[in-house]
């Protein structure tokens, strides 16, 4: 018997173009964001994660199947140049790594008809961030109350004498809000009007719709007190400063001049000029989410016990709150303090009765 043989198909199937190339990512992403619903993840959930691996193709302008390890390393540290947290970095490489092993499972064979190449490996011990307990990188210290007070200080001179004093103040308003009701960045951005209830309470209240909540569980929801002027600052920015913005009495809170909602990165980058501006040196320079730990601080040196503060920064588990608190060194001295002069008031108390 004779032997043959048949070539079958030694060709790619055809893409070539740029717009093609496009089109097949897309395919990908969108059967990533399907294969995400058939498990149960939230809409919430998928959109993050669809948003973090989209922000990382568009950082290193790249396909999915092109970038290397070269692409990563330069994104994170783009994002540490940032200041983002250890944890929301994870993030990113989390929705990254579940994307990459997706396609790499599913499409892996495709990607390599049509662009000859294998789906990359672009994590190793080098750059990948491991979960730590607590999910924390350390113990993150707030800014020094005397370098907050210059840094407000020296925005309300600026607000005086600036030519386009309303951005100035938009951000004055912006960071003081979350530094005196503990609020995360993203959950600040995502507030709209609708959310300041002026009426609820003794000083009224802000609904955090946004909120961090568990994996996979989309938003947590919680209600936030307006304390210390809270809201009379809020009251004045809504009169006198957000009409400069858009006269629409609802949408977002706090806008951009071009009328649209504020983003985390521009408030952060917005927090880190203002105070060069002011001269604060780099060792000076603090976070947004510093600013979130001054609030649990000043909380924490006032009295208010570990539950109620888990509650008020929207913490789902309260070893978290425990990391978030660094009291000055006469703490114990003013809680001990506090304790006397409350016990002393119970005994007046019962001995005028």
């Amino acid at each position: 018997m004779k032997n043959t043989l048949t070539l079958i198909n030694n060709e790619m199937t055809g893409i070539s173009s740029y717009e093609e190339s496009a089109e097949f990512q897309s395919k990908l992403l969108a059967s990533w964001e399907r294969q995400q619903k058939i498990v149960g993840y939230t809409d919430a959930t998928i959109a993050l994660n669809l948003s973090k691996v989209l922000e990382f193709l568009k950082g290193c302008n790249h396909f999915i199947w092109e970038i290397t390890i070269l692409d990563v390393d330069k994104f994170y540290e783009g994002l540490v140049g940032k200041g983002l947290a250890y944890s929301t970095r994870r993030k990113y490489q989390s929705s990254l790594t579940s994307f990459l092993d997706f396609i790499r499972s599913r499409y892996g064979h495709e990607i390599w008809q049509n662009f000859r190449v294998s789906v990359p490996i672009v994590l190793d011990r080098f750059n990948r961030h491991i979960h730590l307990r607590g999910d924390t990188e350390g113990k993150v210290y707030p800014p020094d109350s005397e370098l907050l007070e210059r840094f407000w200080d020296g925005m309300k001179q600026q607000i005086k004498h600036a030519r386009k004093y309303y951005t100035i103040a938009r951000d004055y308003t912006f960071f003081r809000a979350i530094e005196l009701s503990g609020m995360r960045l993203f959950e600040a951005t995502m507030l709209d009007m609708s959310d300041c209830r002026f009426d609820l309470g003794d000083s009224g209240k802000l609904y955090i719709r946004y909120g961090k909540g568990a994996k996979g569980s989309g938003y947590k929801r919680r209600w936030v007190p307006m304390l210390d002027g809270l809201d009379t600052l809020l009251r004045w920015y809504i009169t006198e400063i957000r009409p400069k913005f858009s006269n629409d009495n609802n949408g977002p809170l706090f806008m951009n001049e071009s009328g649209t909602r504020i983003q985390k990165n521009t408030t952060r980058s917005n927090l880190r000029r203002r105070q060069e501006e002011l001269g604060f040196k780099d060792h000076e320079l603090f976070s947004p989410h510093q600013l979130r730990h001054s609030f649990a601080t000043r909380l924490t040196e006032a009295g208010v016990d570990l539950l109620t503060l888990k509650t008020l920064l929207g913490h789902v588990d309260i070893t978290t709150t425990l990391t978030y608190s660094n009291p000055g060194s006469n703490y114990l001295e003013k809680r001990i303090t506090m304790a006397q002069e409350k016990w002393k008031r119970m005994l007046e108390d019962g001995g005028d009765t």
